[in-house]
C-alpha cells in the first residue's frame, strides 16, 4: 500500500492527519472516495480517525473548517499524524 500511496501514476491517496486511505476519484479536483480495504490484497485498513480529530478541534474552541485558511490557529501536532500517534491511536 505504501507504493500505491507514493506513486505518481496511481490514484491512491492517505492523509496522515485524519489516517485516511481513499481513490482520486477524478485527478486533482481534490473529490476522494475513502476507501477501508487494500484493493490489492484486501486487508482491512486502520479506522480512520476523522470523527476523532474534529473532536479534539472542537473541545479546544477551535472550527475544524478553518484548518485550511488559518492553519497558525491550530496546535502543530493537530496539523500531522503526531496527535493520534502520541495518543497511541
Amino acid at each position: 500500500m505504501r507504493y500505491a500511496v507514493e506513486a505518481d501514476d496511481l490514484p491512491v491517496s492517505y492523509n496522515p492527519k485524519l489516517r485516511e486511505y481513499g481513490i482520486d476519484r477524478t485527478g486533482d479536483s481534490g473529490i476522494v472516495s475513502q476507501i477501508e480495504y487494500c484493493p490489492w490484497c484486501g486487508k482491512k485498513l486502520p479506522k480512520d480517525l476523522r470523527d476523532e480529530w474534529f473532536e479534539r478541534v472542537r473541545q479546544l474552541g477551535l472550527d475544524p473548517w478553518e484548518v485550511l485558511d488559518h492553519p497558525e490557529k491550530f496546535p502543530e501536532d493537530l496539523l500531522t499524524d503526531r496527535w493520534w500517534k502520541e495518543a497511541g491511536l
